[in-house]
C-alpha cells in the first residue's frame, strides 16, 4: 500500500508538557484513530503534523506527507500543500469560521486560492486579484454545490452565515471545506464532541462515504472509543505524551493489553450500557522518579515501573505495547479444573483467568458448584480431580499466598461461621496481619480497613464483641479483615446473600469502589445476576459443570440509539 503519512520521532516541548518522540505511519485510504484522555497530547500531535504550533514551541522530528517532509519546509511552500495534500478540521468548528462571511464566501476563498496557485505553478510568476471568466465562475459555483451535497447540506445553505448553523451543520461545512481540494489526508480533532446522536450517526456515514468513494485517509483525534471502533482500522492509545499501545482497532478493543487501554474501555459508556461506570483511578502514588507515565494510576505497578520508562515493543497479534510487565498481568489462572462429588460431575474442565485490576463474576443456580469452584481457585479446597492453578504466572503456593501481603484472600458467604463471636473487632481485623507477622503500623492498618468498609474506628466499636454486631456489620468486618492483607485478588462468595436490598446496594457499590481505589482483582460468586452486571468486567454462567460467558447487552431492554433516531 502507498504510504501517505510518516511520522518519525516527532517530539514537542511545552513548559509543562512533553510529547515524547513518537513514530507511526498511515497508508493511502486508511482511517487511524488516536485516543486518550484530555491532556494526553492528541491535539498536540495534530498541530505538530500540520505545522501550526506557536513559533516559540520546540518541535523536532520528521513528518512526511506523500513523501514531502513538512517540518524542514519553508512556510510559503507548506501553504501550497495545505488543503491540496492535507487539511485539518478542529473540534469547535464555529470558532474557525468567519462570522461576517457567508458559507459561499468562505468556500469560494478556498477554491479561488487553489485556482491562483495552479496558475502560479503554470506561469511561474505571481498573480493577484485575478479576474475569472464566466465559465470559471460557473465551474466554481457547481463545485460548491457539489461539495455541500456531498456532506449532506443544500445549495441554499451557501447563503447562510455561521451563526445560523447548528453544531452538526457547521461540522459538515468544515468537512466540505477540508475536502474541497481533494487532499489525500484529513486530520479531524474531536469531530463529534458537540453532536447529538442523529448528527453523530450522519457524520460517521459521511466519513465512511468520503473514505470509500474519494479514497481520502482520515486521522481521527478523539476520546470517544465508540467512534474509534466504528470508524478506524488502526488505533494509537496515547497517555502523558507517550504511546501506550497501538494496533488493529478491533483487536485492541476486544482484548486490550495495556492497563490504561483497558481502563479507557471500562470507563466508556458506549461499551458498558449495563454496568456502572467508574473512571480510571486518580494517582494514588506520587512518582518521585521519571518512569512509566501511568505508574501512579496503574493497578499492577511494581518498583521497576517507578524508575524505567517502558519501550514500545512488539507483542503477539502484531500489537505494540509500552509496559514494563509486558501488558495486563494474569493474576489468577485456573486450567482444566474438574471436580466430581460421588457420581456427579460438578466441574468439568473449566478454564478461567482473572487479570489485574478487574472484577469477574460467576453466577448460577444453587448447587451447581459456584462455591466449590471459588474454594478451589482460592486454595481453600485442595481435593479436586484435575486441573492446575497459577498465581501471577507461577504455580500457586496457597500456604504462602494466604499469609502474605499482596496474596490471595477470600470472603466467605457465612460471616457468622468464619468470625469468632467472642473476639473483638480489633482482634478479628488484626488477626491476618499477626499471622503474617506484619505488625508494623498495625493499628493504622486496622483503622484504614474499617474506614474503607464504612465502619467506625473509635475505641468503643473496636472493642465490641463480634456477637454484638448486626449481620451487615459482620459482613463488612469480614471484608476489612481481608483488606488488611492488601490482596492482589479477593474472592467473594455470595457477599450480599444475607443482606436486605438497601444493604446489598450499599455493599455492591462499596466493593466496586474499594476495588477501583485499591486496584485489586476480584472474583465474585453470586446468584444475583442484576447486581453483578452492575460492577463486573466479565460475567460467566456456571451450568452443567461448564462456564459460559454472558453478554451484558442481551439484558438491555431499550435500544437507546433507536429512541433518539426516531
Amino acid at each position: 500500500m502507498e504510504e501517505i503519512l510518516k511520522v518519525n520521532k516527532l517530539s514537542v516541548e511545552y513548559p509543562e508538557f512533553t510529547l515524547h518522540p513518537i513514530s507511526f505511519t498511515m497508508e493511502k485510504g486508511e482511517i487511524l484513530s488516536i485516543i486518550g484522555e484530555s491532556g494526553s497530547g492528541k491535539t498536540t500531535i495534530a498541530k505538530a503534523i500540520t505545522c501550526i504550533m506557536d513559533k516559540e514551541t520546540a518541535v523536532t522530528g520528521e513528518v512526511f506527507i506523500d513523501g514531502k517532509e513538512l517540518l524542514s519546509m519553508k512556510e510559503i511552500d507548506r501553504k501550497l500543500l495545505r488543503m491540496t495534500e492535507f487539511s485539518i478540521v478542529f473540534q469547535n468548528s464555529l470558532e474557525w469560521l468567519n462570522p461576517s462571511m457567508t458559507l459561499e464566501g468562505q468556500l469560494k476563498e478556498i477554491l479561488i486560492k487553489e485556482a491562483n496557485y495552479s496558475y502560479d505553478r503554470r506561469s511561474k510568476f505571481e498573480v493577484t486579484n485575478r479576474r475569472f471568466g464566466l465559465s470559471l465562475k460557473k465551474e466554481m459555483q457547481d463545485k460548491m454545490v457539489e461539495l455541500m451535497e456531498v456532506v449532506g447540506l443544500s445549495k441554499d445553505d451557501l447563503k447562510r452565515y455561521p451563526r445560523e448553523l447548528s453544531g452538526g451543520m457547521s461540522q459538515k461545512f468544515m468537512i466540505a471545506s477540508a475536502i474541497a481540494l481533494r487532499p489525500k489526508l484529513v486530520i479531524m480533532d474531536e469531530p463529534t464532541s458537540s453532536l447529538d446522536v442523529a448528527s453523530r450517526d450522519s457524520f460517521i456515514e459521511l466519513i465512511r462515504k468520503l473514505n470509500r468513494e474519494l479514497g481520502i485517509a482520515f486521522l481521527i483525534i478523539t476520546h470517544d472509543l465508540k467512534l474509534s471502533s466504528e470508524l478506524s482500522n488502526k488505533m494509537i492509545v496515547l497517555y502523558g505524551g507517550h504511546i501506550m499501545e497501538t494496533g488493529d482497532t478491533k483487536e485492541i478493543l476486544e482484548k486490550p493489553r495495556h492497563p490504561y487501554t483497558r481502563g479507557l474501555i471500562h470507563a466508556s459508556v458506549g461499551f458498558n450500557l449495563v454496568k456502572d461506570i467508574w473512571g480510571i483511578r486518580t494517582g494514588v502514588v506520587k512518582r518521585e522518579n521519571y518512569g512509566c507515565p501511568f505508574y501512579g494510576r496503574c493497578t499492577q505497578s511494581i518498583s521497576i515501573c517507578e524508575d524505567k520508562v517502558p519501550d514500545l515493543k512488539m507483542a503477539e497479534d502484531n500489537r505494540w505495547i509500552a509496559c514494563n510487565r509486558s501488558g495486563v498481568v494474569k493474576v489468577l489462572e485456573g486450567k482444566n479444573i474438574s471436580k466430581v462429588y460421588g457420581k456427579q460431575q460438578v466441574l468439568s474442565g473449566i478454564d478461567l483467568t482473572v487479570y489485574s485490576g478487574e472484577i469477574v463474576s460467576i453466577v448460577g443456580k444453587s448447587g451447581v458448584g459456584k462455591s466449590t469452584l471459588a474454594r478451589i481457585l482460592g486454595g481453600f479446597l485442595n481435593e479436586f480431580d484435575d486441573g492446575h492453578i497459577n498465581f501471577e504466572g507461577k504455580s500457586a503456593n496457597f500456604k504462602v499466598q494466604h499469609k502474605t501481603i499482596g496474596g490471595i484472600q477470600m470472603v466467605f458467604q457465612d460471616s457468622e461461621g468464619c468470625l469468632n463471636p467472642h473476639m473483638t473487632v480489633r482482634e478479628i481485623v488484626a488477626e491476618p496481619l499477626k499471622l503474617a507477622k506484619a505488625n508494623d503500623g498495625l493499628e493504622e492498618k486496622i483503622k484504614r480497613a474499617l474506614l474503607d468498609t464504612g465502619l467506625p474506628i473509635d475505641n468503643q466499636f473496636l472493642n465490641k464483641k463480634i456477637k454484638t454486631l448486626s449481620g451487615g456489620q459482620k459482613q463488612r468486618v469480614n471484608l476489612a479483615r481481608a483488606l488488611t492483607m492488601e490482596p492482589k485478588i479477593m474472592i467473594a462468595d455470595e457477599p450480599t446473600a444475607m443482606l436486605d436490598p438497601s444493604s446489598k446496594a450499599n455493599l455492591i457499590r462499596m466493593l466496586k469502589g474499594l476495588q477501583n481505589k485499591r486496584g485489586f482483582s476480584m472474583l465474585m460468586i453470586s446468584h444475583d445476576l442484576e447486581s453483578v452486571l452492575k460492577i463486573s468486567d466479565r460475567t460467566y454462567l456456571l451450568q452443567q459443570g461448564k462456564l459460559k460467558r454472558l453478554d451484558p447487552s442481551e439484558y438491555m431492554q431499550i435500544n437507546i440509539d433507536k429512541i433518539f433516531a426516531n
